[in-house]
């Protein structure tokens, strides 16, 4: 049967008014831990074609908290926009769980397929879609509504003490973290056993309230996730780091974090870098007659140049010690997103899910899949045989 000129046209528009769907960007915003940020940035490239573009905050990719790719995904082709925002995986669940909006993301206009470097802006402000997190959401306090969470890596953490400290600092047990997170400070003999280490003092430098690390460490330790600890912050002439030079330690000032004000000590540093750059500053003898030592995840501990990673309860880690249950300061990565999250950029968040999960979470980690042993929650035993 011919059709009239009229069905034809109607036709046509139809045909264009799909294909102008079809090509729309899939916007995808995602928070939460820096922990895992590297097995991610690595994942969102593997899962698209060859020729996207990226930029990111900062001087290189691998340390950014604030990073953004567009292109069109190897399956599917979906066009995507995506921008990652991470300040803390205990945070990025309060963040989905109460539709907070973040105000920082990247809009970039000069992304590029080398990568620009430095981005401030402009930003915008949106609720995320997707978290990344070291914890399960029951642990964070933020329990309703009840999101997806899919186990996608492993992230173990080590104690990190701090540039120039004695090697005589070699071991924290969870007992020991618990009184110096409980009183920010110890006598440096309660670490080395040496009573000319009496005088010296030992100061607890940690991660904010949004921190993955921070509930993961307070967990495995005993300390408890909810328990007040008492942190300090590194004064820091210059630039944190080799270069710069640690005047003093104060107790962290009151600090507000996704709109909760905390009370003096009580918070940390908001991201891993900070604090690996405020263990990497020398000077603190001097300044403060002691020491600092805090928690960081596998990559920031690695950057700790002038300081060293300390064993826990006597075991130094490797990736076999977790693997057989030996370390036990360790983590599950998690994704997370709202159950009504749907459409192509839900797909999109689980092609990334799925690259992590089986190849990439290497990058900050371990896979799930070498574990030979696997534990229910943060800080619970570790028994032989992996739930996931």
């Amino acid at each position: 049967m011919k059709k009239s000129g009229l069905t034809m046209i109607a036709g046509l528009a139809a045909l264009a008014i799909a294909s102008t769907a079809s090509a729309q960007t899939n916007l995808i915003h995602i928070t939460g831990s820096n922990a895992s940020k590297k097995s991610l940035s690595t994942a969102i490239g593997n899962i698209l074609n060859t020729g996207y573009v990226y930029g990111y905050a900062g001087s290189a990719l691998s340390s950014a908290s604030q990073f953004e790719f567009r292109g069109t995904t190897i399956v599917g082709s979906f066009p995507v926009d995506i921008t990652v925002n991470l300040t803390g995986g205990a945070g990025g669940v309060q963040d989905l769980a109460q539709n907070l909006t973040i105000t920082t993301w990247l809009n970039a206009t000069n992304l590029t397929t080398g990568g620009t470097a430095n981005l401030a802006g402009p930003l915008v402000s949106a609720q995320a879609d997707t978290a990344i997190g070291e914890q399960f959401q029951s642990s964070t306090g933020f329990n309703t509504p009840v999101l997806h969470d899919q186990v996608i890596g492993v992230v173990p953490y080590l104690w990190v003490r701090n540039a120039g400290s004695p090697s005589t600092i070699s071991n924290v047990t969870s007992f020991l973290a618990q009184v110096l997170y409980g009183t920010g400070q110890i006598p440096l003999s309660q670490i080395t056993g040496l009573n000319s280490d009496e005088g010296v003092a030992l100061t607890a430098l940690g991660r904010d309230e949004n921190a993955s690390v921070r509930l993961v460490a307070f967990a495995e330790t005993g300390f408890g996730i909810f328990t007040p600890p008492f942190q300090y912050e590194a004064l820091i002439s210059g630039t944190a780091g080799p270069g710069g030079t640690v005047t003093n330690a104060i107790p962290w000032p009151i600090n507000t974090v996704n709109g909760t004000t905390y009370p003096v000590g009580h918070s940390g540093y908001s991201t891993g870098s900070a604090l690996a750059a405020a263990l990497n500053t020398p000077g603190s003898l001097a300044a403060t007659g002691g020491w600092f030592i805090g928690p960081l995840a596998l990559n920031d501990a690695s950057t700790v140049t002038l300081g060293a990673s300390l064993t826990y309860n006597g075991v130094a880690y490797s990736a076999q010690a977790v693997q057989e249950g030996q370390y036990t300061f360790w983590s599950y990565t998690h994704l997370f997103y709202r159950t009504s999250y749907s459409g192509t950029p839900q797909t999109v968040a689980n092609q990334i899910a799925t690259r992590i999960l089986n190849f990439d979470a290497v990058q900050s980690g371990l896979l799930v899949s070498t574990l030979n042993v696997g534990r229910t929650g943060e800080g619970t035993e570790v028994t032989f045989g992996n739930p996931y």
